[in-house]
């Protein structure tokens, strides 16, 4: 099921869902213990919000150091989120392509949910319907989770919290647990992941194969975005006149990277290049823990406003990357050594929480991305490489 698909029944079907919960809800008598020890937490939708929400399930830990905490999300998020070790237990959603089996699969889900008896629940979410309702159906008295008035939920969460449109999505996140907890939490964000030698050997002999060493001077660019909003991806042209004149002025050594299902379209791109043999094209031939020892090891990663940002994010591994239709300053990097594109035009942002993150352009092409130039680009890598090239 494709994203558009979801964000349809999400927001026509979601709304009687919602409403009949509502309903129910009011006929419910909840009693909240005086110790948690069962917490679930909710985020379906984007590697990267896993990443910022670290600071949120570092507070959670520490204000409930006992407590079992659970974490449910979909099933293509599985290794990531296990890898990133922030939960003592998963809860996965399986979202099979059948629409007819849909249905069943929420319902089960639903049950797996319940099953868990979570004590309160906190749902990540940006103001989706659906994941009010797995809040809910849960069964969990205390329910935390973002309240606007301009997206109805059904009132489905007990504790409801502003998400606040000036604050990074990193503080909006760690606020719910402020709110579940009654108590405040310092911000920082000082993550990051032990190296995996194995994925690292594995990854060493792949590129070997590809025509790198380990002593290359490693530069990763990422021309894609999720499906969530396409929109968000710097003009094809622009990389590759970038990537050219990178390759002129020799500032490393240069691969294209991306899923599996990203590959054609990265290779259409490499294609398109004066010397297409110069810059490799790795999407889709790395496993996950591969992907990220290489974007450990890379010197810089340039990047649209997508997942791999964020990980790069966590592997303390420079960036350089393209906003637009949303803002940086809900979803920019954290940390040192990240350079942000943004023009900040009269139109941008234009996707937003509040409308389920989706692209109404008045215009053919989003000049917000489209209007940061390759030269500009080109300056930006300069800087953070510390030198001319």
């Amino acid at each position: 099921m494709n994203i558009s698909t979801m964000k349809w029944i999400d927001r026509w079907l979601g709304l009687p869902a919602c409403w009949l919960a509502r309903q129910l809800a009011r006929l419910r008598r909840e009693q909240v213990p005086e110790k948690l020890e069962r917490i679930l937490v909710i985020k379906f939708w984007g590697m990267g919000s896993m990443v910022l929400a670290l600071p949120a399930f570092k507070a959670l830990r520490e204000a409930y150091p006992n407590a079992v905490i659970a974490f449910a999300t979909i099933a293509t998020n599985r290794e990531f989120a296990e890898r990133l070790k922030i939960s003592d237990r998963q809860i996965y959603l399986e979202l099979p392509s059948n629409p007819l089996l849909v249905f069943f699969r929420i319902i089960s889900f639903f049950a797996r949910l319940r099953a868990f008896k979570p004590q309160a629940v906190i749902d990540l979410e940006y103001l989706t319907r659906f994941s009010a309702l797995c809040a809910y159906f849960s069964g969990a008295p205390k329910r935390v989770g973002f309240h606007s008035w301009d997206v109805w939920r059904g009132e489905l969460h007990n504790v409801r919290v502003p998400f606040n449109p000036y604050w990074h999505a990193a503080k909006n996140f760690l606020n719910l647990v402020r709110k579940l907890a009654g108590k405040d939490f310092p911000f920082s964000f000082d993550f990051t992941l032990p190296e995996n030698r194995e994925a690292k050997a594995r990854l060493l002999k792949k590129l070997g194969e590809s025509g790198f060493s380990e002593s290359d001077r490693l530069i990763l660019i990422n021309p894609n975005a999720s499906t969530i909003a396409l929109e968000r991806r710097w003009p094809v042209g622009h990389f590759q006149k970038l990537i050219e004149m990178m390759l002129k002025e020799g500032h490393g050594k240069l691969a294209l990277i991306g899923a599996p299902d990203e590959r054609g379209f990265v290779e259409d791109l490499r294609k398109g290049l004066k010397n297409p043999e110069l810059c490799a094209n790795l999407a889709g031939l790395l496993q996950l823990d591969e992907f990220m020892e290489l974007i450990r090891g890379a010197k810089l990663l340039i990047t649209n406003d997508s997942g791999p940002l964020h990980i790069a994010e966590l592997m303390r591994t420079k960036s350089v990357s393209f906003f637009g239709p949303e803002t940086p300053a809900l979803f920019g990097p954290l940390g040192q050594g990240h350079k942000v594109l943004y023009h900040n035009i009269d139109c941008s942002p234009c996707i937003t929480v509040y409308n389920a993150k989706t692209v109404r352009c008045i215009r053919k092409v989003p000049d917000c991305v489209a209007g940061i130039s390759p030269e500009e680009a080109l300056l930006a890598v300069k800087e953070i490489l510390g030198n001319g090239k």
